[in-house]
């Protein structure tokens, strides 16, 4: 709850460009544009105590539908270490996702968006193998963006409806900097908490985006729990391309 409370005293001293999402965990307003495609391809390690997972490779697809519409599927190949199971491997779960930008920076002086996104488990035997949790999630977030001076400000907050389980929290606030041509710095912090606030996981990242070219971008981040528990993630990274292309 403590961690929350910063959040938004935070987001409150900066008055909330699209700019989250890969490398980083939080989300944005901002879409790819109409008919454009946004395609990330990454490669993710979670490492905690007693287990580390990768995603080779999580991959993250976008389609735009106008300029405030964005169709969104991602789904990894999930490989799990386990200090007592040994290595497994197989097919994550898939989400698919709807954005709708319902209000512009430019027109409005701020950005904000819906993203609702249904997560569920493949035809395979990942969810069996403990490789993903079991049954589907529909996640309901808002996003809120803005920039003050040299500083693009993200804000997300939303809900997990779990099929099994207990349902969760998420929130998250991100910055960037681009002031330099082709070159983005970033940094975030991102959490999930149960119903009460009272068990949270809350992770900070710094990352960077850099254009390779007109439409392929180099993403990378890095970052950890802020707690020093067994069960919290004591290395985050992110290494990926995007590639833009269409209309």
């Amino acid at each position: 709850m403590r961690t929350v409370i910063i959040i938004l005293l935070t987001a409150a001293l900066f008055p909330l460009c699209a700019f989250a999402g890969p490398p980083l965990l939080t989300d944005d307003t901002g879409t790819p544009g109409d008919k454009k495609w946004e395609i990330n391809v990454g490669f993710t390690v979670d490492r905690r105590d007693d287990e580390t997972r990768y995603a080779t490779p999580a991959l993250d697809i976008n389609y735009g539908i106008g300029e405030y519409i964005q169709l969104n599927y991602s789904v990894p190949w999930v490989v799990l270490d386990s200090r007592d199971a040994g290595s497994k491997n197989g097919l994550g779960n898939s989400e698919v996702a709807v954005k709708w930008r319902f209000l512009d920076e430019e027109r409005h002086g701020i950005a904000m968006s819906l993203y609702p996104r249904a997560i569920f488990n493949n035809p395979t035997s990942s969810a069996d193998r403990g490789l993903v949790d079991n049954g589907a999630t529909f996640r309901l977030p808002v996003q809120i963006e803005k920039k003050i001076g040299i500083i693009n400000i993200n804000a997300e907050f939303g809900h997990d409806f779990r099929e099994r389980g207990g349902d969760e929290w998420i929130y998250g606030l991100a910055l960037k900097y681009a002031e330099i041509k082709g070159l983005e710095a970033l940094a975030e912090v991102y959490g999930t908490a149960n119903n009460s606030f009272k068990r949270h996981e809350t992770v900070f990242n710094l990352g960077f985006r850099y254009d390779l070219g007109e439409s392929y971008t180099l993403l990378a981040s890095a970052g950890r729990s802020f707690h020093s528990a067994p069960d919290q993630p004591n290395l985050l990274l992110y290494a990926g391309l995007q590639f833009r292309f269409g209309k």
